[in-house]
């Protein structure tokens, strides 16, 4: 996991404040909010580098409901009975693929059920969609995992760093444009999209 990212998308709720789905702080600690609530889930996930595709997992359920004892329960107890020497993976990262590409492998977690559309042994090339944002496995809220490792295998690879062509950072109120950076979990960013040609 050294180097990964987690990436959620937030938007400005009712009260002008940041947050990752469009209830209020009490329907979500009562347990009201759905996946389709949050700004996130079902959103495109695009390939980000080009290869074969090694490993696919999907069909692993979401927690349809959201709430911080639940979610937040889940990854306590992941992280102290779960073992990646008699664990399967997917208990962890819910619906994944791996791509192995020529310098790196690409690992991404958390898709949405069934929507992943490459098949192991499908090449990819970067910008195909290849799944959707989801919920699964070990997941507060609908987020992108996405790290660079150094093999396919992910009980045995180690992190690579990463930087990302082309990205804005929110900077004292204004969006600045940043090239081949990494942002840090301080950082509220947004990409833009080449083909639409807006954020």
């Amino acid at each position: 996991m050294t180097y990964a990212f987690d990436f959620v998308r937030v938007e400005k709720n009712k009260k002008s404040n940041l947050s990752w789905h469009r209830k209020t702080r009490a329907e979500y600690l009562l347990a009201q909010v759905k996946l389709e609530d949050t700004f996130g889930w079902s959103e495109p996930i695009f390939a980000p580098i080009n290869g074969v595709v090694r490993e696919v997992v999907d069909g692993i359920k979401e927690r349809q409901r959201l709430h911080p004892l639940t979610d937040f329960g889940l990854v306590i107890k992941n992280s102290v009975f779960f073992s990646y020497k008699r664990g399967k993976v997917h208990t962890l990262s819910g619906n994944y693929l791996i791509i192995e590409g020529e310098h790196c492998c690409a690992f991404i977690a958390h898709a949405k059920t069934n929507s992943i559309k490459p098949k192991v042994g499908d090449s990819v090339t970067v910008g195909d969609l290849i799944a959707e944002l989801g919920h699964s496995g070990n997941s507060t809220a609908p987020h992108l995992h996405f790290q660079l490792m150094d093999g396919a295998d992910i009980k045995t690879a180690k992190g690579l760093p990463c930087c990302f062509s082309n990205y804005d950072v929110l900077d004292d109120g204004s969006w600045v444009s940043k090239d081949n950076g990494i942002p840090t979990s301080a950082n509220l960013i947004r990409f833009h999209d080449e083909q639409k040609q807006q954020y």
